[in-house]
């Protein structure tokens, strides 16, 4: 099994397994004494259309930025559609257009794109419950937005990479 280091630091994260670093030989210590990792503790009640649309407004809306950037972006629609505020799919989340038009890849047709690799495990991780930003309903990119609404009327939660998350 072949994964990359930011999915192998997650499942430390979501299984709480005792690591170290081996300064040394520049490796992750694992103390496994105490995994035991059933396949039933992972979940997989998500369909093949959530990942498709998920990782298309992930890849949309973060192209370019770092992994834990496009878990987070996922985590807001997920968040949208678990909130009474908001539809209640991941497919009428993207183009809610109740208070204007939410997502700019709609309006610019990048919603449309294939989605890379890791827009697609990011899709993934945020279905299986990983989450970077709590309860953020929204996200914004404060270089390039051109309303202010979300910043004067939400609490900052956190940056990551270019984005601005919002509860």
């Amino acid at each position: 099994l072949r994964l990359s280091h930011i999915y192998f630091y997650f499942l430390i994260l979501i299984f709480d397994i005792d690591f170290s670093w081996d300064q040394e030989y520049y490796c992750i210590n694992i103390d496994n004494e105490n995994i035991n990792l059933l396949p039933s503790q992972i979940k997989y009640d998500y369909t093949n259309d959530h990942i498709y649309w998920l990782s298309r407004i992930i890849n949309a809306e973060s192209e370019g930025e770092i992994f834990s950037g496009k878990v987070a972006v996922g985590n807001v629609i997920l968040n949208r559609v678990k909130s009474d505020e908001f539809p209640n799919t991941i497919y009428t989340v993207i183009f809610d257009t109740k208070y204007a038009v939410q997502y700019e890849p709609v309006i610019n047709k990048t919603i449309y794109n294939t989605p890379s690799y890791e827009s697609i495990k990011a899709a993934k991780l945020s279905l299986n419950g990983f989450n970077v930003v709590a309860d953020c309903l929204y996200f914004f990119n404060p270089k390039t937005a051109s309303s202010s609404w979300i910043k004067n009327n939400r609490t900052f939660y956190t940056s990551i990479g270019n984005h601005d998350f919002y509860l």
